[in-house]
């Protein structure tokens, strides 16, 4: 059914196409994009907040890429599904990322007041969780 309330017809023997000449300039785009974002993550974390390098390169950088790589895998299921399900030919996966601007306000605005306070970017995230919780609970 489309959005009015019509059934849409789909052709029984129709296979969504997985990737078209116009993907590479999306994939080298998106992939410049992504490499600068961590590129830029990677210079605040280790030398704006001043975290220890087996934080940085031991959790936080394989964790977003495990979860860009999940994401991505997920989003391009879910468009592959929307072509088979509508019979549409032109349904993209959504991108997924670093967001900048919250980056930077994270950064700037959260983790480097904590970071002046107590020496710690890491710190101030334990402190206020376990006060929020606490409070919570009492």
């Amino acid at each position: 059914m489309s959005a009015n309330g019509a059934a849409i017809a789909v052709k029984p023997d129709f296979k969504p196409v997985i990737w078209t000449s116009g993907d590479w300039n999306a994939f080298f785009g998106f992939g410049t994009n992504i490499l600068v974002n961590m590129l830029v993550l990677t210079g605040l974390l280790r030398f704006v907040l001043k975290m220890p390098d087996s934080v940085v390169f031991g959790r936080i950088l394989p964790a977003l890429g495990l979860m860009m790589c999940l994401s991505t895998f997920y989003y391009a299921f879910l468009a592959y599904r929307l072509a088979q399900r509508t019979g549409r030919s032109d349904v993209c996966a959504l991108p997924s990322g670093v967001s900048v601007p919250h980056m930077f306000i994270v950064t700037f605005v959260i983790m480097l007041p904590i970071a002046i306070k107590t020496g710690d970017p890491s710190k101030g995230g334990r402190r206020g969780w376990s006060g929020c919780s606490s409070r919570a609970s009492s």
